[in-house]
């Protein structure tokens, strides 16, 4: 029985080749946009999940919010986690690490191999012996327990070493700290949320850390912060709790253990547990769980067009079944083998399909997942979770695709059936219809969301920002290189370069996610506005071209080498007139700094927030300005302008490799995850397009092939090509209209809500809705266009004698 619904399935195939080739193809490309976006998510979702202990990891960090002011400070003091160990019941184990390096920093291991790197960090035995990094060499019960030593990732170990064995050797970190190599850990995964390319010691960074206190904190404020157990700290501090221990309770003993001088001064202030598995969510990547639960969206929507295109091609061609379901019932079929015969049809389908989506999913993830700059470890592709995450979308999608069309057919009466009348098939037809209207209500609803998002991205681009960015080369200069010595040099080497317009320099690179925030306030007055502070030199508002509100004024008294130039924001919530800005305003620490000027306000962070409160201090020396700042000239030979800056900077530095980079690219950078987005929704929108065309070209075969008479006899009567084609597509393409009155209201809703997160959007206007209904419409007319000219052209005395 089995041997013969098989050839009957391939012979359908076989004898229906151009419809089984669009089913089987819809529902390849669906399934693997399915796939690539189910691979994305479970990543997502993996996060931290390789840590044997990890249900029972928590990060502890400080948050202090009073109304006015809020802040999160993920580093703690050099005791806490000992304390809490050693007074809390819940808390079976401790570890620290620290952060990575703002900067780069030089590391060493003979003179051939000197590379400057960030992912240098400090960690104790404990934090190795909570998490489940993977040793490749060395002992993980002894590593980190001695001064001055350090372990290395794999691709590390093979960057400076090479073949050679690593342990025992040693590298040099900051041309001055000599670390011993103790073992070797396997390349930390993708969706690890810690990150590090080298772990060194604390007991070593402890003694730095002390030594450099101890140059500007006097002897007994220093013995109180090493006892210090409180918020202002280097270090994370992760908890190991017991089985079935409460976060909640350890969260509930805190305030009490707490030094003096770090107790809890305002209810609102707290100590928050975040579990581990939360970590990527919740403060490593905020935007990671709405772009993960987007993506399933999508997702799904792209597996339902695909299905629905199955489910309607297939009750389609119901009618040409119709004959073959009636016999067999006539000689004695039983429903349930009908039901299993169109089953196994659809799994024959599914399998071909899901073959086919296997294989594009292979070939294409890595091109698909590097354009769309998506981090996805191609590891975990083996996991037996994702594997039978593969086995759970193949059935489901047999019981999906089969289940309608299986149940349907064998539901056909026979004596209807031999009168012609095939009653119970009016619901499917209504069904068609349904399916149609929602694959390119999805699809029309995709390409309003890319119009939308084409739009808002032109506008970060065009946006005036209040400061030129146009042909501004930063250039970082390393104040621990001792670069920042040398900048009037530099500077002035660099502006006698005839491709130069102006230079100036900064103490923190503009647009980067860095920032240095002051409390500001009128001398003898008692408001206070926190400002973002931008330490820049004298010729920094003339170079990005800020224009002036009020000012400048030349500085005088003991502060004649420095001074402060708020934007407007700043002087109306600190409630100074641009005509009385000569004042001098209070930085707090017995601090004051002259007022210079006003400049009109410019965007110095994301569109997504509104303009703040802004100072820049206007310094003469060169401490701590680490950017340098080009302005080229208008057609300029760029390339040749650039090695010539690299020549006058190798003269001054040796060891870190000349590098720049235009303003513009990290401008560019703050919308990433917006242009990901993007990318995504367009990836898909082509995807959903391409499955709904597949469709509606399916459909317009059968149309075609149940009204081959009717064309016969409409030609033979003298209907030209043309009312053929519009007869043939005037049924679908009130399905299409009606799927742009669906789609738009709740592209609309979808729309609003994603731009509302920025503070300057683009206006949703009416032509977007009618430039993808009109898109929408062509591309049906089109697909619609291709087999109807073939149908009215085809010769009617073969149409009419065709039984």
């Amino acid at each position: 029985m089995l041997s013969h619904y098989l050839k009957v399935a391939f012979r359908h195939i076989q004898r229906h080749y151009v419809i089984s080739f669009v089913n089987i193809g819809g529902l390849a490309i669906g399934l693997t946009a399915t796939l690539l976006v189910a691979a994305y998510v479970a990543n997502e979702y993996s996060h931290d999940r390789f840590h044997a202990h990890g249900d029972r990891i928590v990060k502890v960090e400080f948050s202090h919010n009073d109304g006015e002011k809020s802040y999160s400070m993920p580093w703690l003091s050099y005791n806490f986690g000992q304390v809490l160990k050693n007074q809390c019941a819940e808390v079976e184990q401790f570890g620290r690490i620290t952060d990575q390096s703002i900067y780069s920093r030089l590391v060493q291991s003979d003179i051939k191999h000197k590379y400057y790197e960030a992912g240098f960090v400090a960690a104790d035995n404990n934090f190795l012996e909570m998490f489940s990094f993977e040793f490749v060499k060395g002992d993980k019960k002894t590593a980190l327990t001695k001064p001055n030593t350090v372990l290395l990732t794999e691709s590390m170990a093979a960057k400076y070493f090479g073949d050679q064995e690593p342990i025992g050797k040693t590298i040099t970190y900051d041309k001055t700290q000599v670390y011993e190599i103790v073992g070797v850990l396997k390349d930390l995964p993708h969706n690890s949320t810690i990150k590090f390319d080298f772990l060194s010691d604390l007991i070593s960074f402890r003694a730095r850390e002390v030594k450099e206190m101890e140059g500007y904190t006097e002897k007994s404020k220093l013995k109180e912060q090493i006892r210090i157990v409180g918020a202002v700290g280097s270090y994370h501090t992760y908890l190991l709790l017991r089985p079935n221990a409460s976060k909640e309770s350890v969260n509930r003993k805190i305030p009490s253990l707490l030094s003096p001088s770090s107790k809890i001064a305002d209810v609102k202030d707290s100590y928050d547990l975040f579990p581990l598995f939360d970590m990527h969510f919740e403060r490593d990547d905020k935007s990671a769980k709405q772009k993960a639960m987007v993506f399933s969206f999508i997702g799904l929507l792209i597996l339902s067009l695909a299905l629905c295109n199955y489910v309607n091609l297939t009750t389609a061609s119901s009618s040409s079944r119709a004959g073959e379901v009636s016999v067999r019932k006539v000689v004695g079929g039983q429903r349930i083998a009908l039901i299993l015969q169109f089953y196994l049809e659809s799994v024959i389908y599914v399998t071909i399909a899901f073959v086919l989506a296997v294989g594009l999913f292979w070939g294409l993830k890595d091109y698909l997942y590097r354009s769309l700059e998506l981090p996805v470890d191609a590891s975990f592709l083996k996991n037996p979770w994702f594997l039978l995450s593969l086995i759970g979308f193949y059935i489901s999608s047999i019981l999906l695709s089969g289940g309608y069309p299986a149940l349907l057919l064998s539901r056909l009466a026979p004596g209807q059936i031999f009168r012609g009348a095939y009653g119970t098939m009016g619901g499917a037809a209504r069904a068609r219809k349904v399916f149609t209207v929602f694959q390119f209500a999805v699809s029309i609803a995709l390409i309003i969301g890319s119009i939308l998002i084409t739009k808002q991205m032109q506008l970060f681009q065009t946006k005036n920002l209040g400061i030129n960015r146009d042909r501004i080369v930063t250039v970082f200069l390393d104040h621990e290189d001792g670069l920042n010595k040398h900048y009037r040099e530099i500077r002035q080497s660099v502006e006698d370069l005839s491709g130069v317009e102006s230079v100036t320099s900064s103490a923190l690179l503009m647009y980067y996610p860095f920032g240095n925030k002051w409390d500001l306030k009128r001398v003898n007055s008692d408001k206070t506005v926190g400002v973002n502070y931008f330490r820049v030199d004298e010729h920094f508002v003339e170079t990005m071209q800020i224009k002036w509100v009020a000012g400048p004024r030349r500085r005088s008294g003991e502060n004649k080498g420095i001074g402060v130039v708020l934007n407007e924001t700043a002087a109306k919530e600190l409630g100074i007139q641009t005509e009385n800005y000569n004042q001098t305003l209070d930085l707090g620490a017995e601090t004051h700094r002259d007022l210079l000027g006003i400049i009109k306000d410019f965007h110095f962070n994301s569109l997504t927030q509104k303009i703040a409160p802004m100072g820049l201090e206007i310094a003469d020396d060169s401490i701590f300005h680490d950017y340098l700042y080009i302005k080229l000239a208008r057609n300029v030979d760029i390339p040749n302008t650039l090695a010539s800056v690299g020549k006058i900077y190798n003269q001054f530095n040796k060891n870190r490799p000349f590098e720049y980079a235009f303003l513009d690219d990290t401008y560019n950078k703050m919308y990433k995850n917006e242009q990901k987005t993007g990318r995504i929704v367009y990836w898909f929108t082509g995807v959903a397009i391409v499955i709904a065309c597949l469709g509606l070209f399916g459909l317009t075969i059968f149309a075609a092939e149940q009204r081959r008479k009717e064309i016969g006899i409409r030609k033979v009567l003298g209907a030209t090509v043309l009312n053929i084609v519009t007869m043939l597509s005037g049924d679908f393409l009130k399905l299409v209209f009606l799927s742009v009155l669906i789609a738009s209201p709740v592209a609309y809703l979808a729309m609003k809500s994603w731009l509302e997160d920025f503070a300057y959007h683009v206006p949703i206007s009416g032509w977007v809705f009618v430039m993808a209904g009109a898109a929408g419409l062509c591309v049906a007319i089109v697909t619609i266009s291709f087999q109807g000219f073939k149908a009215a052209a085809a010769n009617p005395v073969k149409s009419l004698k065709t039984n």
